[in-house]
This record gives C-alpha cells, structure tokens and sequence, in this order.
C-alpha cells in the first residue's frame, strides 16, 4: 500500500492490545507477549481501557502513520 500522506510503500502489519499496552507489528501475526512486555513495536499515543484488540493495519514508517480499514455496524 503507498502511503497517502508522504507517497512512500506503508508496511503491513497488525495492531494488538491489552490493558497494558498497545504495539504493531509488521507481518501477518500480532506481537507476542514478550514483545508486548517489551515494549517493543509500542504506541506511545495510546490510551488504554480494558479491552484486547488486533486489527490488520498498514504502517509509514516515514512519516509515522497507521491505517486502519473498519467496518463499523
């Protein structure tokens, strides 16, 4: 996917959550829980609630945006 932001190829990966952290990680599999322990892949901009989440997203890494496709009911 080209990043519509910047231009640049966007990473695809998925965004995974719990009440501790919320990470991404590229490929077709969410961060483990040592990588979530880690910190590794973490959103600094999240806020947490007590939920747990994964969602296949794309990742710029130039210009440090996600996308996310929903489908809300």
């Amino acid at each position: 996917m080209i990043c519509p932001y910047c231009g640049k190829e966007m990473k695809k990966g998925v965004l995974a959550g719990s009440v501790h952290s919320l990470a991404w990680k590229e490929g077709d599999k969410g961060p483990g829980a040592i990588e979530m322990i880690a910190g590794i892949g973490r959103l600094s901009a999240a806020k947490f609630k007590l939920t747990h989440l994964t969602m296949d997203s794309y990742f710029c890494k130039s210009c440090k945006k996600l996308i996310i496709d929903t489908d809300i009911h």
